[in-house]
């Protein structure tokens, strides 16, 4: 058995998505207390009765406080943790001149320092990824190999690819991607409440902007904006 599993996914990987921002990110929650988190979300469906799959392009104006109470469970845990990547501005990543001769090599790259902070020497990680497409287990394979090299082999990971209906922790990785992507993008009007309102009871749980990176100390909630030079 893992001693912790990581359930991972990403906002506008694709450099042919229209936005000029990409997030990556994953909660991190110890292999033993993975069953408990599921059913208590299951449950606080049940409770608002607001039973379909949560995501953050499907949120419901008239769920508030289930949101709410989904947020303040999170950040009641003591031993489960977030990290997020963004990259701004991702049309200035000049790939050529930094040997990405592919943009999947910086994809790599900022999911494994996405992952990074989760990781320690001689612990087993299971780390699930979000289904996008047929190269997920391409690029979960790379992963792996990135991460067995950089550790020297001291690590053991096993990723798996699921869809964000199997799990409850993972449909909860993309809301608060979600709300870092939409807090951090400049291009679109930030008019929509329950939006604003989810942001809002993150950044007051979190007591933090969404849109700056976390202090180096933060180990429960992390953001790091890496911002490319223009070319």
């Amino acid at each position: 058995m893992s001693n912790y599993k990581i359930f991972c996914d990403e906002s506008n990987h694709l450099s042919s998505d229209t936005s000029n921002l990409m997030v990556i990110g994953g909660i991190s929650c110890p292999t033993l207390e993975v069953e408990y988190f599921n059913r208590y979300i299951k449950h606080l469906k049940h409770k608002h009765n607001a039973n379909n799959e949560l995501k953050w392009t499907k949120l419901n104006n008239n769920k508030k406080e289930f949101y709410r109470e989904l947020l303040e469970f999170f950040f009641s845990r003591v031993n489960t943790k977030f990290n997020a990547q963004i990259v701004i501005n991702k049309s200035n990543l000049n790939h050529d001149k930094y040997n990405d001769s592919e943009a999947d090599k910086f994809y790599y790259k900022m999911y494994y320092y996405a992952l990074l902070p989760f990781l320690e020497v001689n612990e087993d990680f299971n780390i699930f990824i979000d289904y996008k497409d047929t190269k997920g287990g391409q690029r979960a394979r790379k992963l792996n190999e990135v991460i067995h090299n950089t550790f020297y082999g001291n690590i053991n990971c096993e990723f798996t690819i699921i869809h964000s209906h199997e799990s409850q922790i993972m449909q909860l990785t993309d809301i608060i991607i979600g709300a870092i992507s939409y807090k951090n993008r400049e291009d679109i009007e930030h008019r929509s409440e329950i939006k604003n309102f989810i942001i809002d009871t993150i950044e007051e749980l979190n007591g933090s902007s969404l849109d700056i990176s976390s202090p180096q100390w933060e180990e429960k909630f992390r953001i790091f904006r890496f911002v490319p030079r223009s070319f």
